[in-house]
């Protein structure tokens, strides 16, 4: 064994014992918060002398934790670790709590000290299966498969900063789309904070896919087909593109693979990059296909394109004949039909949908942005795009009505 390697060994140790150590305290501290704010929650319900500070509990407790020299224990903290603790009220299922308490040797209603009442027997506190009785009366809003080992990954997994944003979300539903998809796609919390601003939920088909959302509420999984991964609008804020520069569709190609790691993330879990102007060649003649992907979890090619304007009804019959070729001639057998993708500046609801019809594949048309809009402006879209769709559908049940009446 030569020097340079002991080196290499050393640090390599060094470097996995410092992770290691980083993630055991953020862990630490993230329990800290929501027992810090349990321990709020319990004794503003059942405190002794509740009635004797009032309003001014949160304002006193910071005061008095500041003059015993605590860090990290400030009003607008304890404000936060109180909220923590009403969004996340079965934190306490797994072993991560309980663990936690047992090796601080307190029992639950001292670990802040005499502010918070008498200390009963450890044993005794950590063996009841309820530490604070009020939580308890408001899990009735988990979901049925937000079980003890979930939360503990949570607890592993994401770290405080995450679950700052996280308690931004009032619903539910929506607060565990993110939570898995946090875990599942490894985001870091900045990364969190820009799908949840860019209205990620929303954006894709499991906001509008009943049974996508059923599978979500009922048993946790985040079902994947075409339709619940394709998004509309993609937000690609991060090129750095102003709505009013002039740029050519080769520019646009060339700032998504300049920024091919953020696209991914804006495309979602399991894109894997494969080429840039994949070539077809067809009776002598060869074409080029923008961006060719392929998605793990589906197991299927996915064909992009991009538009600058608006899409044009002869975008669909491209992508058609690019969907035919790589079926045929490009993915393997034990592969699904691959899937296209058009994205334009804008789209015509009806146009898409009389240039689609009928046709064979699985096609998709979505818009996509240069700058993030504000959540209004994202939100009245959105809503505009749901009305346009379900107009869309009325009539076609009405003409399919009239075609049965005698």
């Amino acid at each position: 064994m030569d020097y340079g390697h002991i080196v290499e060994q050393i640090a390599r140790c060094h470097e996995y014992a410092q992770a290691q150590a980083a993630s055991a305290v953020n862990v630490a501290l993230t329990i800290r918060n929501w027992l810090a704010g349990a321990h709020i929650v319990e004794y503003e319900q059942h405190g002794e002398d509740r009635a004797k500070y009032g309003t001014r509990l949160l304002p006193t407790l910071a005061k008095d934790l500041k003059r015993k020299g605590y860090k990290g224990l400030s009003l607008s903290n304890l404000k936060s670790y109180r909220q923590f603790a009403l969004a996340y009220p079965s934190l306490e299922k797994g072993q991560a709590v309980p663990g936690f308490l047992a090796a601080t040797k307190i029992p639950p209603s001292n670990l802040l000290g005499p502010l918070l009442g008498d200390a009963r027997d450890t044993a005794t506190a950590l063996s009841s299966s309820i530490l604070f009785p009020s939580l308890a009366s408001r899990t009735s809003d988990a979901l049925p498969w937000q079980n003890g080992a979930y939360y503990d990954s949570l607890l592993r997994c994401l770290s405080w900063s995450h679950f700052v944003e996280l308690l931004r979300i009032d619903s539910p539903l929506k607060r565990a789309f993110y939570e898995i998809e946090s875990l599942k796609s490894r985001w870091g919390s900045r990364e969190l904070r820009r799908q949840m601003d860019s209205m990620l939920f929303e954006r894709i088909g499991l906001s509008k896919d009943k049974d996508a959302v059923l599978a979500l509420a009922n048993q946790g999984l985040l079902v994947q087909t075409p339709a619940t991964i394709v998004r509309d609008p993609y937000i690609l804020e991060f090129m750095g593109l102003s709505p009013q520069s002039s740029y050519s569709e080769s520019d646009l190609e060339q700032a998504l693979l300049n920024h091919l790691q953020r696209f991914l993330h804006e495309l979602g879990r399991d894109f894997c990059f494969v080429e840039r102007q994949h070539r077809i060649t067809v009776g002598g003649r060869h074409h080029y296909l923008d961006l060719l992907f392929y998605h793990r979890g589906l197991r299927c090619l996915i064909a992009l394109e991009l538009k600058l304007g608006s899409f044009k009804h002869e975008h669909a019959g491209q992508m058609n004949f690019y969907l035919n070729y790589l079926r045929e001639e490009v993915a393997r057998s034990d592969e699904n039909p691959p899937v296209g993708i058009i994205l334009c500046a804008e789209r015509d609801v009806q146009e898409v949908h009389f240039a689609t019809a009928g046709m064979d594949q699985q096609l998709f048309v979505s818009r996509y942005l240069v700058e993030l809009p504000s959540e209004k402006q994202l939100r009245d879209w959105l809503r505009q795009e749901q009305e346009q769709l379900g107009s869309l559908r009325n009539a076609k049940s009405v003409r399919a009505g009239d075609a049965a009446s005698p």
